[in-house]
């Protein structure tokens, strides 16, 4: 049951994909000391068609103070393609993360300080607060985790929330280490004419 499921998922997402941006990422993450987890994240990310448009990678600490309380930081480090040329761009981020976990249900709010707002090949240099919060599920007999979330990007220089984000994905544990992913996301922006982008996101996440 579970590998027909997750047939059917990689066939539907890579029918989809040809009609929308695909991202690629990849995550090993580990602890450091009892506290502290480091990680690190390749990423490839493509226009429609398949497309080229940027690569990166992206590097972070995170610290539990608490069960109900986290402090991260990380930085990012990539190339915009535009025809044959690569600029190149870098990006910090400042996080705080809390969440509680009820039954099979995991609510959980993240507030990111940034100074990049992450949306595709914008990458636009301003300072944002962005305020995530998501919700998973655990199907334990299946290994399988669905969640929703939603994001909100408070445009500090400019004293208004400008774009949001919205998705739904599903994450499969392999095995104690391993973990495959897939989403569907929306880009939005609340203030402008341009489009919306559609995005199919793949994953594949390691920990030591």
């Amino acid at each position: 049951m579970k590998k027909l499921l997750l047939l059917l998922g990689i066939v539907f997402t890579v029918q989809l994909a040809f009609a929308q941006r695909t991202w690629f990422d990849a995550e090993l993450s580990g602890k450091i000391v009892k506290r502290l987890e480091f990680s690190v994240s390749p990423n490839v990310r493509f226009k429609e068609d398949f497309e080229l448009n940027e690569y990166f990678l992206q590097t972070g600490l995170e610290y539990k103070f608490s069960k109900y309380l986290r402090l991260g930081a990380g930085y990012r480090f990539g190339y915009n393609i535009n025809g044959e040329e690569h600029e190149s761009f870098g990006r910090f981020n400042l996080d705080a993360k809390t969440g509680v976990e009820w039954k099979n249900f995991s609510p959980k709010f993240r507030l990111r300080f940034t100074n990049a707002d992450d949306f595709s090949e914008d990458n636009e240099i301003t300072n944002y607060l962005r305020y995530r919060f998501k919700l998973e599920y655990k199907i334990k007999k299946l290994d399988l985790e669905p969640y929703i979330l939603t994001e909100w990007y408070h445009d500090i220089d400019a004293g208004e929330f400008s774009k949001s984000r919205y998705e739904a994905g599903l994450e499969y544990k392999l095995n104690k280490h391993n973990k495959i992913g897939a989403c569907y996301r929306v880009n939005h922006y609340l203030n402008s004419d341009k489009n919306n982008r559609n995005i199919i996101g793949l994953s594949y996440k390691f920990s030591l």
